[in-house]
Protein backbone atom coordinates (compact mmCIF):
# COMPACT_ATOMS: atom_id res chain seq x y z
CA UNK A 1 0.00 0.00 0.00
CA UNK A 2 0.82 3.93 -0.38
CA UNK A 3 1.66 4.73 3.00
CA UNK A 4 4.18 1.65 3.18
CA UNK A 5 5.86 3.62 0.88
CA UNK A 6 6.12 6.83 2.33
CA UNK A 7 7.44 5.11 5.35
CA UNK A 8 10.60 3.95 3.35
CA UNK A 9 11.23 7.74 2.45
CA UNK A 10 14.38 8.59 4.45
CA UNK A 11 14.41 12.28 5.90
CA UNK A 12 18.02 13.78 4.46
CA UNK A 13 21.21 12.83 6.88
CA UNK A 14 21.46 16.31 8.39
CA UNK A 15 17.47 16.55 9.62
CA UNK A 16 17.92 12.90 11.09
CA UNK A 17 21.08 13.97 12.98
CA UNK A 18 20.52 16.77 14.18
CA UNK A 19 17.14 16.82 16.64
CA UNK A 20 17.42 20.68 17.29
CA UNK A 21 17.33 21.25 13.68
CA UNK A 22 14.55 18.70 13.06
CA UNK A 23 12.24 20.39 16.03
CA UNK A 24 13.49 23.80 14.07
CA UNK A 25 12.61 22.31 10.71
CA UNK A 26 9.14 20.73 12.12
CA UNK A 27 8.11 24.02 13.52
CA UNK A 28 8.87 26.38 10.68
CA UNK A 29 6.57 23.31 8.88
CA UNK A 30 3.96 23.78 11.11
CA UNK A 31 4.19 27.84 11.17
CA UNK A 32 3.80 28.01 7.55
CA UNK A 33 0.77 25.56 7.27
CA UNK A 34 -0.61 27.53 10.23
CA UNK A 35 0.08 30.68 7.74
CA UNK A 36 -1.36 29.38 5.00
CA UNK A 37 -4.64 28.29 6.30
CA UNK A 38 -4.43 32.00 7.90
CA UNK A 39 -4.72 33.48 4.90
CA UNK A 40 -7.08 31.22 3.48
CA UNK A 41 -9.86 31.46 6.36
CA UNK A 42 -9.07 35.34 7.57
CA UNK A 43 -7.15 37.34 4.43
CA UNK A 44 -8.41 35.57 0.84
CA UNK A 45 -12.03 36.78 2.17
CA UNK A 46 -11.60 40.25 3.69
CA UNK A 47 -9.86 40.82 0.68
CA UNK A 48 -13.35 40.74 -0.91
CA UNK A 49 -15.37 42.49 1.74
CA UNK A 50 -12.69 45.47 1.55
CA UNK A 51 -13.65 45.51 -2.15
CA UNK A 52 -17.31 45.67 -1.34
CA UNK A 53 -16.94 48.03 1.65
CA UNK A 54 -14.78 50.35 -1.01
CA UNK A 55 -17.95 50.17 -3.36
CA UNK A 56 -20.60 50.72 -0.54
CA UNK A 57 -18.01 53.61 0.88
CA UNK A 58 -17.89 55.25 -2.91
CA UNK A 59 -21.74 55.02 -3.03
CA UNK A 60 -22.10 56.61 0.31
CA UNK A 61 -19.85 59.38 -0.70
CA UNK A 62 -22.43 59.77 -4.08
CA UNK A 63 -25.22 59.95 -1.63
CA UNK A 64 -23.92 62.31 0.49
CA UNK A 65 -22.72 64.89 -2.19
CA UNK A 66 -26.01 64.86 -3.81
CA UNK A 67 -27.67 65.09 -0.31
CA UNK A 68 -25.30 68.25 0.06
CA UNK A 69 -25.91 69.56 -3.36
CA UNK A 70 -29.85 69.10 -2.65
CA UNK A 71 -29.99 71.36 0.59
CA UNK A 72 -27.65 73.71 -1.42
CA UNK A 73 -30.12 73.83 -4.22
CA UNK A 74 -33.55 73.88 -1.77
CA UNK A 75 -31.58 77.04 -0.13
CA UNK A 76 -31.56 78.25 -3.35
CA UNK A 77 -34.91 78.21 -4.69
CA UNK A 78 -36.39 79.16 -1.18
CA UNK A 79 -34.25 82.44 -1.73
CA UNK A 80 -35.58 82.97 -4.82
CA UNK A 81 -39.06 82.13 -3.94
CA UNK A 82 -38.84 84.62 -1.49
CA UNK A 83 -37.58 87.58 -4.12
CA UNK A 84 -40.60 87.09 -6.13
CA UNK A 85 -42.88 90.25 -6.02
CA UNK A 86 -46.36 89.95 -4.91
CA UNK A 87 -48.80 91.56 -7.00
CA UNK A 88 -48.51 95.16 -4.18
CA UNK A 89 -45.20 95.34 -4.69
CA UNK A 90 -45.42 96.06 -8.24
CA UNK A 91 -45.45 99.76 -8.06
CA UNK A 92 -42.23 99.32 -6.20
CA UNK A 93 -40.74 97.84 -8.74
CA UNK A 94 -41.08 100.35 -11.64
CA UNK A 95 -40.61 103.21 -9.04
CA UNK A 96 -36.84 101.98 -8.05
CA UNK A 97 -36.84 101.39 -12.09
CA UNK A 98 -37.51 104.92 -12.93
CA UNK A 99 -35.25 106.28 -10.39
CA UNK A 100 -32.20 103.79 -11.45
CA UNK A 101 -32.76 105.64 -15.05
CA UNK A 102 -33.08 108.94 -13.31
CA UNK A 103 -30.19 109.01 -11.59
CA UNK A 104 -28.07 107.90 -15.19
CA UNK A 105 -30.16 111.18 -16.95
CA UNK A 106 -32.18 109.25 -18.86
CA UNK A 107 -35.68 110.43 -19.60
CA UNK A 108 -38.34 108.06 -18.74
CA UNK A 109 -41.40 107.44 -20.65
CA UNK A 110 -44.85 106.97 -18.81
CA UNK A 111 -44.85 102.84 -17.61
CA UNK A 112 -47.49 100.66 -17.36
CA UNK A 113 -48.31 97.29 -16.91
CA UNK A 114 -51.69 95.33 -16.75
CA UNK A 115 -52.05 93.09 -13.30
CA UNK A 116 -52.83 89.59 -14.82
CA UNK A 117 -56.08 87.94 -13.15
CA UNK A 118 -54.94 85.16 -11.88
CA UNK A 119 -56.40 82.64 -8.79
CA UNK A 120 -54.96 82.33 -5.39
CA UNK A 121 -52.19 80.62 -5.58
CA UNK A 122 -48.86 80.06 -7.91
CA UNK A 123 -46.61 82.65 -9.99
CA UNK A 124 -47.21 84.76 -13.23
CA UNK A 125 -45.44 86.04 -15.83
CA UNK A 126 -45.94 89.92 -15.98
CA UNK A 127 -44.36 91.32 -18.89
CA UNK A 128 -44.27 95.06 -19.15
CA UNK A 129 -42.87 97.78 -21.50
CA UNK A 130 -40.40 100.00 -20.06
CA UNK A 131 -38.88 103.15 -22.51
CA UNK A 132 -36.42 105.66 -22.01
CA UNK A 133 -34.14 108.06 -23.94
CA UNK A 134 -30.75 109.45 -23.20
CA UNK A 135 -27.09 109.02 -24.11
CA UNK A 136 -25.59 105.76 -24.86
CA UNK A 137 -23.54 105.28 -21.94
CA UNK A 138 -26.20 105.66 -19.60
CA UNK A 139 -28.57 103.15 -21.82
CA UNK A 140 -25.82 100.53 -21.63
CA UNK A 141 -25.49 101.12 -18.11
CA UNK A 142 -29.17 100.87 -17.11
CA UNK A 143 -28.86 97.97 -19.08
CA UNK A 144 -26.56 96.98 -17.24
CA UNK A 145 -27.80 97.75 -13.81
CA UNK A 146 -31.56 96.02 -14.83
CA UNK A 147 -29.47 92.82 -15.50
CA UNK A 148 -27.55 92.53 -12.60
CA UNK A 149 -30.34 93.43 -10.40
CA UNK A 150 -31.16 91.25 -7.26
CA UNK A 151 -34.63 91.77 -8.35
CA UNK A 152 -36.35 88.68 -10.04
CA UNK A 153 -36.61 91.18 -13.60
CA UNK A 154 -34.92 90.47 -16.73
CA UNK A 155 -35.02 91.66 -20.04
CA UNK A 156 -36.78 89.75 -22.84
CA UNK A 157 -36.38 92.34 -25.78
CA UNK A 158 -34.76 95.79 -26.85
CA UNK A 159 -34.77 97.97 -29.09
CA UNK A 160 -32.84 100.88 -29.82
CA UNK A 161 -32.94 103.84 -32.18
CA UNK A 162 -31.12 107.24 -32.44
CA UNK A 163 -31.84 110.13 -33.44
CA UNK A 164 -29.38 113.59 -33.30
CA UNK A 165 -26.99 112.20 -30.54
CA UNK A 166 -29.77 110.73 -28.40
CA UNK A 167 -30.82 106.83 -28.28
CA UNK A 168 -34.38 106.29 -27.39
CA UNK A 169 -34.80 102.49 -26.44
CA UNK A 170 -38.09 100.46 -25.20
CA UNK A 171 -37.36 97.24 -23.75
CA UNK A 172 -39.98 94.54 -22.64
CA UNK A 173 -39.25 93.52 -19.08
CA UNK A 174 -40.45 90.13 -17.68
CA UNK A 175 -40.62 89.60 -13.57
CA UNK A 176 -42.66 87.24 -12.10
CA UNK A 177 -45.33 87.53 -9.21
CA UNK A 178 -47.24 85.54 -6.54
CA UNK A 179 -51.12 85.68 -6.51
CA UNK A 180 -51.32 86.44 -3.16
Amino acid sequence: MWWHSIRKIKAPAWLSENKKLRAAFLVCAGLLCANLMLYGIVVAPSAGRLRDLESRYAELRKRHAEAVLFQKQKQTLTGIGAGILAQKDMPLLIKDLVQIARKLNLKVAAVNYDMPRRGNEGFTMLVFPFSAEGNYPAVKRFIYEVETSDRLVGIQDVKLDSEKGRVKFQMKLVTYIKAK
